[in-house]
């Protein structure tokens, strides 16, 4: 096959398995970092942060299509090393071998719940954005404007340069390609809350000390989750991340109380919308199982760890499932170690379709894997991957038959977010006929932005 032809090939592959559809064969998602890729290809990782431009992504993609095999091979993405220098990132940084380093943090004290409450995106926008990032340090609206326009062309033009480079791999070597957009995201209440906001610390305890304000703050953060969830089209390839971070650190009954209502609410309500979900259950949430078996029909989800055979069992017909194998196996286990791993988990998996190879992690640099390893892996699962019942429907169920009704949450406002109409109120257009435009461009252009104030 040329490129053309293998890229459709592939794309049928991941159409077929997100969509209730045994596959010609399982579709392979590599899962190198970006580091990995600098590495092999013989860079210093942190002068490449340093240094991103066509020709030395370009030379990297090079290296890595020497070995890899997968059929979605992606640079991976990557903090922006001159981002992170003109917002003064208190958040996270860059040590002297090109890793981020997140510290703890905790950006919103414990008495300011009530505040967090009343304009969730306020806080994060207005305090906790402003704690995070030595750029807002100045009461000079135009030192802050300088300081953030600085800020966000360093990202726009590596988010460029990166997407680019990516593309023009995937054209060359026929790798599956996303549509444009079909990548969203879909904030978890409690992770949003958890994260930089109080921190894993401070919201253990805050659990404990103060749990009616913890709940009150995950309602409260519904409407903004919902929205950034409503960003993205849905598609046959669409879906909406969710790296599920604090769950597997919760008690059975925290997560029960604080985790799940929210988390399993807004799947659903964006399921019913057409929009399925993506979910990186990271850590172990074996435990959790009773409780997914809940979700739409058509969710994604990968496993660092866990029993494959008990999430086959329960989710198998419902889930498109991959991860469970460990990629700490390619740098510890002989080759045969590394196969036989691999056949175990076919066994397990592969039968009925629902199923991708995906690695339980990524590799962050080059001495994580052997990649003679990786080789004999990735040649075993090519030659024993394949279906002989193509084209047949996993299950009969309707997907629409597997949402639960959930009333819909309110509609997302702020003092910060600000509808069209009251932005154009007191601005004079030329002519009422440009005004759908106007309108369009005003909302589009939002959209892009007002989630990236709450990074």
């Amino acid at each position: 096959m040329d490129a053309k032809e293998m890229t459709a090939y592939r794309n049928k592959l991941f159409t077929d398995v997100y969509n209730n559809t045994v596959p010609d064969r399982v579709p392979v998602m590599e899962a190198f970092s970006f580091g990995f890729h600098a590495e092999h290809a013989g860079e210093n990782f942190l002068q490449v942060l340093y240094n991103l431009n066509d020709e030395v992504l370009d030379r990297i993609f090079e290296s890595t299509m020497t070995f890899a095999r997968g059929d979605q091979i992606g640079l991976g993405s990557q903090k922006n090393a001159y981002g992170l220098m003109f917002s003064k990132s208190k958040v996270m940084n860059i040590a002297a071998n090109g890793m981020i380093q997140h510290p703890e943090v905790s950006m919103m004290h414990e008495d300011e719940y009530d505040e967090f409450i009343q304009d969730p995106y306020a806080f994060m926008v207005g305090k906790a954005r402003n704690r995070s990032y030595g750029m807002c340090d100045t009461d000079d609206k135009a030192q802050y404007l300088i300081n953030y326009l600085r800020l966000t062309q360093a990202e726009a033009e590596q988010s460029r340069v990166m997407a680019a480079a990516a593309s023009r791999a995937a054209d060359k070597y026929g790798l599956f390609k996303a549509p444009p957009g079909s990548g969203g995201s879909l904030p978890v209440p409690f992770d949003v809350l958890a994260d930089t906001n109080r921190g894993f610390s401070n919201i253990v305890k805050d659990i404990k000390r103060m749990p009616e304000k913890v709940l009150e703050a995950c309602e409260a953060l519904e409407p903004y989750a919902m929205w950034v969830g409503n960003r993205s089209k849905p598609g046959p390839l669409s879906a909406n991340g969710i790296p599920g971070h604090m769950a597997p650190y919760l008690r059975n009954k925290e997560f029960e109380k604080f985790y799940w209502p929210s988390f399993e609410k807004l799947i659903h309500l964006q399921a019913a919308r057409g929009q399925k979900t993506n979910i990186f259950a990271e850590q172990n949430w074996e435990r959790f199982l009773d409780y997914l078996q809940e979700l739409p029909m058509g969710t994604r989800m990968y496993m660092e760890f866990g029993d494959p055979k008990k999430f086959k069992d329960k989710l198998g017909k419902k889930m498109a499932l991959g991860g469970f194998y460990p990629i700490s196996l390619l740098k510890t286990g002989t080759k045969e170690q590394c196969v036989d791993k691999l056949k175990e988990l076919l066994d397990i998996m592969m039968p009925g379709g629902n199923y991708f190879f995906r690695f339980d992690k990524s590799a962050l640099r080059l001495g994580d894997l052997n990649i003679e390893n990786y080789t004999a892996v990735m040649d075993y699962l090519f030659d024993h991957s394949k279906y002989d019942n193509a084209g047949e429907k996993v299950s009969d169920v309707k997907i629409e038959d597997t949402i639960k009704h959930f009333d819909p949450v309110p509609e997302f406002k702020s003092k910060y977010f600000i509808p069209f109409e009251e932005w154009i109120a007191d601005y004079k257009v030329p002519d009422d006929s440009v005004l759908p435009r106007l309108k369009e461009t005003y909302d589009r252009i939002s959209s892009a932005v007002y989630p990236l104030l709450t990074r």
